[in-house]
């Protein structure tokens, strides 16, 4: 059953587990890392940046529109 699920389903659920461990180490990756202690504006950014290209792979799974 989960084999069917649409590949950006799966996508989405390894980008939730590396968010989840991000939040739990306290340092974030975009283009440099980003430390909660010493940066944390742009390590909050950067985790709205990768929740939000998680959420996306569950809110278009098909890559259309229709």
């Amino acid at each position: 059953m989960l084999t069917y699920l649409p590949w950006s389903y799966w996508l989405g659920a390894l980008l939730i587990l590396w968010l989840l461990y991000d939040l739990v180490r306290g340092v974030a990756y975009i283009w440099q890392p980003y430390s909660r202690q010493q940066q944390p504006a742009m390590y909050w950014f950067t985790m709205l940046i990768w929740a939000l290209v998680a959420a996306s792979c569950f809110i278009f799974p098909n890559g259309s529109m229709n």
